[in-house]
């Protein structure tokens, strides 16, 4: 379920990378790509995207979490001083965690001296999905996150995805409704929920999801078979 999870939210980003970087960082502008394995070492990150933000530029460093890991401040921190090392740049590293799952790992991360004196003292951001008010997300910019409403504040409700489903068809972004409904489908829980959601997506036109570049990606990866089985094991 895990992989399930970390490949739906980077079909997500992948297809809406300034969405993301005006999220995380307002104001800042979406400018390449960086190759995301960290060559002194075997490191992998989630995200690195180069940004243009004030005049300067700064590479934006993400990592995706559905669960929480204690050791996160310290994987962050390896990723971004090595990053920095590699490329020269600044680099402003993010955790965003798609479900409640206990108490995080908060910023920032220290190493120590034994008398308490910091050695290394690193400071990321941390996003939590779950506290965010759905209100946010519907914001001009960011249109192509809509498919996370319901993993944020109280989403996990028939109206949010009511709502999600007209705000993505007004934004001109219907080619991302099967990744709403995959998200809607791994937090809604109950047999009669789950009833609802798939009669609901039902009711639109097949074409919509046929022609979706998602749902032909989710068909790749195989993840469509394993969302209806979930749904149907709930």
């Amino acid at each position: 379920m895990a992989k399930q999870w970390d490949s739906l939210i980077k079909l997500l980003v992948e297809a809406n990378k300034q969405d993301l970087v005006s999220l995380l960082l307002p104001g800042a502008k979406f400018e390449r790509e960086l190759n995301t394995e960290l060559q002194s070492r075997v490191l992998e990150a989630d995200l690195l995207y180069v940004v243009e933000w004030d005049g300067t530029e700064v590479i934006m460093h993400v990592e995706f979490q559905k669960r929480r890991d204690g050791n996160m401040g310290r994987r962050l921190w390896e990723y971004n001083t090595q990053t920095t090392i590699i490329s020269g740049l600044p680099v402003c590293s993010f955790v965003v965690y798609l479900q409640r799952d206990g108490n995080v790992v908060e910023s920032p991360y220290n190493i120590a001296r034994p008398n308490g004196r910091a050695i290394h003292l690193f400071f990321f951001d941390t996003v939590k999905l779950w506290e965010i008010p759905g209100e946010f997300l519907k914001q001009g910019g960011i249109e192509g996150l809509l498919p996370l409403l319901p993993l944020t504040q109280d989403g996990v409700r028939h109206e949010v995805v009511e709502d999600m489903i007209v705000s993505l068809n007004m934004a001109g972004k219907s080619d991302l409704l099967p990744l709403a409904y995959a998200f809607a489908s791994l937090v809604f829980k109950s047999t009669e929920d789950r009833d609802w959601l798939r009669k609901r997506f039902t009711m639109l036109s097949e074409d919509i999801f046929e022609d979706a570049w998602a749902y032909q990606e989710m068909l790749a990866k195989g993840m469509e078979k394993g969302m209806e089985k979930g749904m149907e094991k709930g």
